[in-house]
């Protein structure tokens, strides 16, 4: 349903909705106490038009590209013509200084900006635009993908798209010098929804389980591992749970605008006032349907709460790569930054992630049901044992030094 019949499912459009309202549905026929959907602001690109040429000799040959979600498009919707400026980064974030780049095109080889100041530099540096290359992502297809809003909306943010690292490695062996880019985009203000669902518990008192996921995709693929595997999972636990009552309320959110930054889970912690006093812990589900791959279960948390999970899950046939690590990539971080704990499962392939991310080959055809199967027959005994308890035998909040470093990262990058 989500990536045949739905399929691709930006951010504040109709197809995000359906997807919203075929999970609100499932919850329902589940038979869970309450499901509620809940609006939000949202920023979504509905349109884009982008061109860029590499000049070779005295001819311009068109080369696969794609923007970034929340940058702005090129001046006035005309193409700019540059110089290419080569940036390693990190490393070489203290070469960028005022007007730099001004009337080059930067070409970013590694991660973008993940430092604010070093954000504020590149946009000081004035370039007419940048063009990011992916070095996890050694391929011949550009890989969808956003900027923060955050940043955009109080920083500024120069034109910003994406190509494919194979062209970039031919131009950058070849000496080409020379880029033209024209961006034109279709960006608006709309309206996401997140999908909440719940079984209440027997002692509503106690702070909540919350299980997570989201329906949105990046643009130009459907999802099928980011994220429609997470929401399978969210689906079936619902039915699992509906054969018992539990002590503890089971809460499971499908966020929407993820692929934004979690601006969805972070509008429900916003509007809820979450903290860990109604909240316990957080459990998210982020690509999780990888046929060949390495579980990686990120812990936010007292080492004790990660020794617990390890072990729950391995007494079921579940080894995970177990990293404890605040990670704002996510939709558990804004819980983390309530000073909630968590647990997010996230199924690698590729050395820092997964070489379909955010690209056409998110289908049907990469996934495996039986993976996603696999991890929900540990989790679900883990989740229903602890809804049976009064009281953990790990911490059930975030330690002091998680949440002053949640925090500030949450003041960096969400405002």
């Amino acid at each position: 349903m989500l990536c045949d019949t739905i399929g691709e499912r930006r951010a504040g459009t109709d197809a995000e909705r359906r997807a919203a309202d075929y999970v609100a549905d499932r919850f329902r026929a589940a038979g869970m106490d309450t499901v509620v959907k809940e609006p939000f602001p949202c920023l979504s690109l509905r349109r884009a038009t982008v061109d860029v040429h590499v000049r070779l000799g005295a001819r311009w040959q068109k080369v696969d590209a794609t923007a970034l979600v929340g940058a702005p498009g090129t001046p006035g919707e005309r193409a700019v013509t540059g110089e290419l400026a080569w940036l390693e980064l990190p490393e070489s974030a203290r070469r960028i200084a005022p007007g730099s780049l001004r009337g080059k095109i930067a070409m970013v080889f590694g991660p973008l900006p993940t430092e604010v100041a070093v954000h504020k530099r590149l946009v000081a540096a004035e370039p007419l635009a940048v063009v990011h290359v992916d070095d996890r992502l050694p391929f011949t297809w550009t890989k969808n993908d956003g900027v923060y809003p955050h940043w955009a909306r109080t920083h500024g943010m120069p034109p910003t798209l994406a190509v494919p690292y194979l062209d970039a490695w031919r131009w950058r062996r070849d000496g080409l010098r020379q880029l033209r880019v024209r961006s034109v985009l279709d960006l608006r203000e709309a309206e996401s929804q997140n999908v909440v669902a719940e079984w209440r518990g027997t002692s509503p008192e106690l702070p909540a389980i919350v299980l997570t996921a989201h329906h949105d995709t990046q643009c130009g693929n459907p999802g099928a591992d980011d994220n429609a595997s997470g929401v399978v999972a969210l689906l079936a636990l619902a039915r699992a749970f509906g054969r018992e009552r539990l002590r503890r309320t089971v809460r499971l959110i499908s966020f929407g605008t993820e692929e934004q930054l979690s601006v969805g889970s972070a509008a429900y912690v916003r509007q809820h006032r979450t903290t860990s006093r109604d909240t316990g812990l957080v459990i998210n589900f982020d690509s999780i349907a990888s046929p060949l791959g390495h579980w990686w279960m990120f812990v936010s948390g007292a080492g004790s709460l990660a020794r617990y999970a390890g072990n729950e899950l391995a007494r079921c046939g579940v080894d995970v790569d177990t990293r404890r690590e605040l990670n704002p990539f996510s939709d558990q971080f804004p819980f983390n930054r309530a000073g909630v704990p968590s647990l997010w499962f996230t199924r690698t392939n590729f050395p820092g992630g997964r070489w379909q991310h955010h690209s056409p080959h998110d289908t049907l055809a990469n996934v495996s049901a039986e993976e996603v199967q696999r991890l929900l027959a540990a989790v679900h005994p883990l989740v229903a044992t602890l809804a049976r308890a009064v009281k953990w035998s790990f911490r059930d909040a975030l330690p002091a030094d998680q949440l002053a470093a949640a925090r500030k990262i949450g003041r960096a990058l969400y405002g």
